[in-house]
Protein backbone atom coordinates (compact mmCIF):
# COMPACT_ATOMS: atom_id res chain seq x y z
CA UNK A 1 0.00 0.00 0.00
CA UNK A 2 0.99 3.32 -0.78
CA UNK A 3 1.38 5.92 1.55
CA UNK A 4 1.24 9.71 0.46
CA UNK A 5 1.83 12.45 3.19
CA UNK A 6 0.29 15.62 3.24
CA UNK A 7 1.89 18.10 0.47
CA UNK A 8 2.89 21.92 1.33
CA UNK A 9 4.21 24.23 -1.24
CA UNK A 10 7.32 24.11 -2.62
CA UNK A 11 9.44 27.58 -3.92
CA UNK A 12 9.76 27.80 -7.07
CA UNK A 13 13.15 30.11 -6.33
CA UNK A 14 11.43 32.86 -8.01
CA UNK A 15 10.08 35.46 -5.09
CA UNK A 16 7.38 37.15 -7.28
CA UNK A 17 6.06 34.05 -9.08
CA UNK A 18 5.59 32.24 -5.59
CA UNK A 19 3.75 35.29 -4.35
CA UNK A 20 1.76 34.82 -7.25
CA UNK A 21 1.01 31.26 -6.29
CA UNK A 22 0.29 31.67 -2.95
CA UNK A 23 3.44 30.34 -1.50
CA UNK A 24 4.59 28.09 -4.13
CA UNK A 25 3.96 24.98 -6.11
CA UNK A 26 2.06 22.32 -4.36
CA UNK A 27 4.62 19.97 -3.30
CA UNK A 28 4.19 16.21 -4.84
CA UNK A 29 3.63 17.41 -8.49
CA UNK A 30 4.85 16.79 -11.79
CA UNK A 31 5.25 20.33 -13.34
CA UNK A 32 5.66 20.46 -16.82
CA UNK A 33 7.75 23.18 -18.50
CA UNK A 34 5.84 23.70 -22.11
CA UNK A 35 7.88 25.60 -23.28
CA UNK A 36 9.45 27.38 -27.20
CA UNK A 37 13.09 26.99 -26.53
CA UNK A 38 13.82 30.35 -27.76
CA UNK A 39 12.25 31.99 -24.72
CA UNK A 40 15.62 30.37 -22.50
CA UNK A 41 13.17 28.06 -20.39
CA UNK A 42 16.56 26.55 -19.52
CA UNK A 43 16.46 29.77 -16.53
CA UNK A 44 13.42 28.63 -14.94
CA UNK A 45 14.90 25.36 -14.41
CA UNK A 46 18.08 26.66 -13.17
CA UNK A 47 16.14 29.14 -10.64
CA UNK A 48 14.10 25.92 -9.46
CA UNK A 49 17.00 23.84 -9.17
CA UNK A 50 18.29 26.22 -6.39
CA UNK A 51 15.91 25.90 -4.18
CA UNK A 52 16.33 22.40 -2.44
CA UNK A 53 19.01 19.43 -3.40
CA UNK A 54 18.11 18.74 -6.91
CA UNK A 55 18.62 16.11 -9.29
CA UNK A 56 19.20 17.76 -13.02
CA UNK A 57 18.88 15.29 -15.34
CA UNK A 58 20.67 17.08 -18.46
CA UNK A 59 20.18 15.43 -21.87
CA UNK A 60 21.06 18.50 -24.74
CA UNK A 61 25.06 18.85 -23.54
CA UNK A 62 27.59 17.61 -21.38
CA UNK A 63 26.72 18.59 -17.20
CA UNK A 64 30.13 21.04 -17.25
CA UNK A 65 28.60 23.37 -19.19
CA UNK A 66 25.20 23.79 -17.63
CA UNK A 67 26.77 24.70 -14.22
CA UNK A 68 29.04 27.02 -16.10
CA UNK A 69 25.82 29.02 -17.25
CA UNK A 70 23.82 28.65 -13.82
CA UNK A 71 26.76 30.11 -12.66
CA UNK A 72 26.89 33.14 -15.51
CA UNK A 73 23.83 33.98 -14.36
CA UNK A 74 24.51 34.31 -10.97
CA UNK A 75 22.86 31.47 -9.51
CA UNK A 76 24.58 29.00 -7.41
CA UNK A 77 24.93 24.88 -8.50
CA UNK A 78 25.80 24.00 -5.26
CA UNK A 79 22.26 22.17 -4.06
CA UNK A 80 22.63 20.07 -7.52
CA UNK A 81 23.83 16.90 -8.33
CA UNK A 82 23.72 16.42 -12.16
CA UNK A 83 22.75 13.18 -14.08
CA UNK A 84 24.67 13.05 -16.84
CA UNK A 85 22.23 11.54 -19.80
CA UNK A 86 23.76 13.36 -22.59
CA UNK A 87 27.52 11.83 -22.07
CA UNK A 88 25.80 8.10 -21.33
CA UNK A 89 23.96 7.89 -24.07
CA UNK A 90 26.13 9.65 -26.90
CA UNK A 91 29.47 9.11 -25.66
CA UNK A 92 31.49 5.46 -25.22
CA UNK A 93 34.12 5.09 -22.36
CA UNK A 94 36.70 6.26 -24.46
CA UNK A 95 35.01 10.16 -24.63
CA UNK A 96 34.26 9.76 -28.38
CA UNK A 97 30.63 9.72 -29.80
CA UNK A 98 29.02 6.80 -30.15
CA UNK A 99 28.06 6.73 -34.00
CA UNK A 100 25.87 3.53 -34.42
CA UNK A 101 24.51 1.56 -31.53
CA UNK A 102 21.05 0.02 -32.00
CA UNK A 103 20.75 -0.65 -28.25
CA UNK A 104 21.54 2.79 -26.99
CA UNK A 105 17.82 4.23 -27.32
CA UNK A 106 16.19 1.44 -24.68
CA UNK A 107 19.43 1.31 -22.74
CA UNK A 108 18.91 5.45 -21.78
CA UNK A 109 15.67 4.61 -19.74
CA UNK A 110 16.98 1.26 -18.00
CA UNK A 111 20.01 4.14 -16.68
CA UNK A 112 17.21 6.69 -15.84
CA UNK A 113 15.22 4.15 -14.27
CA UNK A 114 18.43 2.95 -12.16
CA UNK A 115 19.26 6.47 -11.52
CA UNK A 116 15.36 7.35 -9.79
CA UNK A 117 15.44 4.55 -8.07
CA UNK A 118 18.87 5.55 -5.96
CA UNK A 119 16.99 8.96 -5.92
CA UNK A 120 13.64 7.91 -4.55
CA UNK A 121 15.61 5.65 -1.97
CA UNK A 122 17.36 8.68 -0.94
CA UNK A 123 14.08 9.82 1.55
CA UNK A 124 15.46 13.38 1.64
CA UNK A 125 13.38 16.57 0.71
CA UNK A 126 14.11 17.31 -3.10
CA UNK A 127 13.61 18.67 -6.83
CA UNK A 128 13.77 16.39 -9.71
CA UNK A 129 14.53 18.40 -13.26
CA UNK A 130 14.41 16.81 -16.70
CA UNK A 131 15.89 19.12 -19.79
CA UNK A 132 14.40 18.12 -21.42
CA UNK A 133 11.76 15.14 -21.50
CA UNK A 134 11.25 16.11 -24.90
CA UNK A 135 15.04 14.30 -25.79
CA UNK A 136 13.48 10.85 -24.23
CA UNK A 137 10.09 11.41 -26.18
CA UNK A 138 11.78 11.20 -29.76
CA UNK A 139 13.93 8.27 -28.94
CA UNK A 140 13.38 5.19 -31.34
CA UNK A 141 11.44 3.41 -28.67
CA UNK A 142 7.61 1.99 -28.17
CA UNK A 143 4.95 4.68 -26.67
CA UNK A 144 4.63 2.30 -24.28
CA UNK A 145 8.09 3.28 -22.50
CA UNK A 146 7.62 6.72 -23.07
CA UNK A 147 4.34 6.49 -21.27
CA UNK A 148 6.09 4.68 -18.23
CA UNK A 149 8.33 7.52 -17.79
CA UNK A 150 5.74 9.93 -17.59
CA UNK A 151 3.88 7.73 -15.17
CA UNK A 152 6.73 6.55 -13.17
CA UNK A 153 7.63 10.64 -12.99
CA UNK A 154 4.23 11.53 -11.64
CA UNK A 155 3.89 8.48 -9.29
CA UNK A 156 7.52 8.95 -7.30
CA UNK A 157 6.46 12.49 -7.08
CA UNK A 158 3.05 11.61 -5.10
CA UNK A 159 5.42 9.16 -2.98
CA UNK A 160 8.16 11.44 -2.01
CA UNK A 161 6.21 14.72 -1.76
CA UNK A 162 8.80 16.03 -3.60
CA UNK A 163 8.03 18.29 -7.00
CA UNK A 164 9.26 16.91 -10.40
CA UNK A 165 9.73 19.30 -13.28
CA UNK A 166 10.04 18.32 -17.32
CA UNK A 167 10.89 20.39 -19.85
CA UNK A 168 8.51 19.65 -22.77
CA UNK A 169 9.61 21.38 -26.11
CA UNK A 170 6.85 23.14 -27.97
CA UNK A 171 6.33 22.55 -32.09
CA UNK A 172 8.57 19.42 -31.86
CA UNK A 173 6.10 16.36 -31.21
CA UNK A 174 3.08 15.08 -32.19
CA UNK A 175 -0.63 16.14 -30.53
CA UNK A 176 -1.36 12.91 -29.18
CA UNK A 177 2.40 12.94 -27.14
CA UNK A 178 1.94 16.50 -26.04
CA UNK A 179 -1.77 15.71 -24.82
CA UNK A 180 -0.89 13.12 -23.11
CA UNK A 181 1.99 14.44 -21.09
CA UNK A 182 0.21 17.56 -20.43
CA UNK A 183 -2.69 15.54 -19.45
CA UNK A 184 -0.78 13.44 -16.57
CA UNK A 185 1.12 16.88 -15.48
CA UNK A 186 -0.28 18.22 -12.26
CA UNK A 187 1.11 21.92 -13.48
CA UNK A 188 1.56 23.19 -16.50
CA UNK A 189 4.09 26.35 -17.48
CA UNK A 190 3.00 28.05 -20.57
CA UNK A 191 6.36 30.09 -22.08
CA UNK A 192 6.35 31.74 -25.51
CA UNK A 193 7.54 34.25 -27.45
CA UNK A 194 5.42 37.22 -29.45
CA UNK A 195 6.06 40.18 -31.48
CA UNK A 196 4.64 43.63 -30.40
CA UNK A 197 5.81 46.17 -33.05
CA UNK A 198 9.63 45.68 -33.16
CA UNK A 199 10.12 44.05 -29.64
CA UNK A 200 10.22 40.65 -28.61
CA UNK A 201 8.14 39.81 -25.08
CA UNK A 202 8.16 36.42 -23.71
CA UNK A 203 5.57 35.68 -21.46
CA UNK A 204 4.47 32.84 -18.73
CA UNK A 205 1.43 31.55 -18.34
CA UNK A 206 0.29 28.99 -15.87
CA UNK A 207 -3.06 27.65 -17.03
CA UNK A 208 -3.01 24.05 -15.48
CA UNK A 209 -1.89 23.67 -11.35
CA UNK A 210 -3.94 20.80 -9.14
CA UNK A 211 -4.70 21.65 -5.72
CA UNK A 212 -4.57 25.66 -6.46
CA UNK A 213 -6.13 28.14 -8.68
CA UNK A 214 -4.57 28.26 -12.11
CA UNK A 215 -3.15 31.44 -13.28
CA UNK A 216 -4.77 32.54 -16.44
CA UNK A 217 -3.00 35.94 -16.72
CA UNK A 218 0.27 35.79 -18.94
CA UNK A 219 2.85 37.81 -17.69
CA UNK A 220 6.04 38.90 -19.47
CA UNK A 221 9.48 38.06 -18.13
CA UNK A 222 13.39 38.48 -19.16
CA UNK A 223 16.21 36.97 -17.98
CA UNK A 224 18.90 38.65 -16.08
CA UNK A 225 20.91 37.09 -13.26
CA UNK A 226 17.86 34.38 -13.32
CA UNK A 227 13.96 34.94 -14.07
CA UNK A 228 12.71 37.97 -13.31
CA UNK A 229 8.85 38.34 -14.12
CA UNK A 230 6.90 41.87 -14.81
CA UNK A 231 4.04 42.79 -12.94
CA UNK A 232 3.02 45.92 -14.88
CA UNK A 233 0.52 46.20 -17.05
CA UNK A 234 0.97 46.17 -20.88
CA UNK A 235 0.31 49.65 -22.50
CA UNK A 236 -1.08 49.54 -26.07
Amino acid sequence: MITVSKAGNRSTGIDILDKKLDGGLPEGSLVCIYANPITMPEAFLYQFATVVKTYYFITSRPAEYVKENIEKMGLSADKIEFIDVFTQYYMNEYGQFVIVDAYRDKEIFDFVDHALNRIQESGEKYNVIFDSISFFLKLNVSIGIKEWLINKLYIQAKQTNNVYYIYLMKNVHPPDIVNMVIDISDVVFDIDIERVGDRMNSRLAIPKIRNKTPMLETFKFYISEGVQIDTSRDIA
